[in-house]
C-alpha cells in the first residue's frame, strides 16, 4: 500500500514539474514557433517536439499536401493552432509571403532548419544547382534571421536555432559546397549570439552528424545516424544554456577532435568518410553520387 502511495505520489510530482518546465518554456518561447522545412527529418522533428509543449506553429514548406497533413495532425493531437506557409525558400521573392503569413503573431522561436544537400563534385554540378543550394542554405536563412530577429528584439525575449552541421567544422570533399554553407551558418550564429542576447534572444547553432532524414542520396549510408527527434530534443534541452551544440557524443567527439589537427588534414579526413558514406549513392536520375576522388556527375536535390 505504502509503496503504491510513493509510486502515485512520484507520478504526480513528476507530471507536475513537466508542466511547470513546458510553461516556463512557453513563456520564453511562445506563444507560436516559426519552423522551416517542417515537413521531413529534423524539421517535422522539430515541429512535433514543439507541438508537445503546447507551442502554436507556423510551418514552412515546398510540399503543400505534406504541411496539411502534419498540421492537420499536430492541431489534433495537441489542441494548438496552426498555420501553414507552402513557399520555397530559394526563391528570390519569398520573404513577403512569410511576412503576410506571420504578422499578427506573437512568434518567439524559429527554428532556421530548412536545406538541401548537393553532393558529388563541384565542377561536374550545374551551377543553377549550386546557387540554389546557396540560396537556401545561406541567403534564405540570413533573410529569416533578420525579419523575425527584429520581432524577437521588440518582445526582448525570444530564441533562434540555426541548422549547422558537423562538416561545418572542415572543408569536406565531394559536399564542399555545402560544407562551406554550413560553416557560414556556423560562424553566423555563433558571432550573433552575443549581440541577440542584449536582446534577451537565445541562439543556438545546431550541429547534427548523420541523421536518418531525406537528405541523402539514395543509396547512402550515413555511418550510426541519428533519429531526427533525438537532434531536436537535444536542440530544445539546451536552448539558452549553450551557443554552439554538437548532436550526440561521437559528433562532439570529432568536431572536438577538429581543433587539434590542421586543417588539411581534418578535410582528408572527412573526405574519407563522407565518400564512405556516399559509396553507393545514385542521383535521382539514377546516376552513381561521385566519390571526392571521381568526377562523374551528380544532379541529386533534396529539402529538408
Amino acid at each position: 500500500m505504502a509503496t503504491g502511495l510513493r509510486e502515485v505520489f512520484a507520478d504526480v510530482i513528476s507530471t507536475l514539474l513537466r508542466e511547470k518546465d513546458m510553461k516556463e518554456f512557453a513563456d520564453q518561447y511562445g506563444p507560436w514557433a516559426i519552423v522551416t522545412g517542417a515537413t521531413s527529418g529534423i524539421g517535422e522533428a522539430f515541429a512535433r517536439r514543439l507541438a508537445t509543449s503546447r507551442l502554436n506553429l507556423v510551418l514552412v514548406a515546398r510540399r503543400e499536401d505534406r504541411l496539411v497533413g502534419i498540421a492537420s495532425e499536430l492541431e489534433g493531437r495537441h489542441g494548438i493552432e496552426t498555420r501553414i506557409v507552402p513557399v520555397d525558400l530559394a526563391s528570390e521573392d519569398f520573404l513577403p509571403v512569410v511576412a503576410r503569413a506571420t504578422h499578427d503573431l506573437d512568434i518567439g522561436l524559429v527554428v532556421n532548419n530548412a536545406g538541401v544537400l548537393k553532393a558529388g563534385t563541384f565542377l561536374d554540378h550545374e551551377l543553377a544547382d549550386e546557387l540554389y543550394q546557396l540560396d537556401l542554405n545561406v541567403r534564405a536563412m540570413m533573410i529569416v534571421a533578420h525579419h523575425f530577429g527584429r520581432r524577437l528584439r521588440e518582445r526582448r525575449r525570444g530564441g533562434m536555432i540555426f541548422l549547422a552541421s558537423t562538416v561545418a567544422f572542415a572543408g569536406v570533399p565531394g559536399v564542399s559546397a555545402y560544407a562551406a554553407s554550413k560553416a557560414h551558418v556556423l560562424s553566423f550564429a555563433e558571432g550573433f549570439a552575443p549581440e541577440a542576447a542584449r536582446d534577451g534572444i537565445a541562439v543556438m547553432a545546431l550541429c547534427p552528424g548523420p541523421t536518418s532524414t531525406e537528405i541523402w542520396p539514395g543509396g547512402a549510408t550515413p555511418t550510426r545516424p541519428m533519429r531526427p527527434e533525438a537532434v531536436a530534443e537535444i536542440a530544445l534541452r539546451n536552448l539558452g544554456k549553450r551557443t554552439t551544440v554538437v548532436a550526440g557524443l561521437i559528433n562532439g567527439m570529432t568536431a572536438l577532435s577538429t581543433r587539434f589537427a590542421p586543417r588539411r588534414v581534418n578535410s582528408m579526413i572527412f573526405a574519407r568518410v563522407i565518400g564512405g558514406m556516399l559509396r553507393n549513392a545514385v542521383t535521382s536520375s539514377g546516376t552513381a553520387v561521385p566519390s571526392p576522388t571521381t568526377s562523374s556527375p551528380s544532379n541529386h536535390r533534396a529539402n529538408v
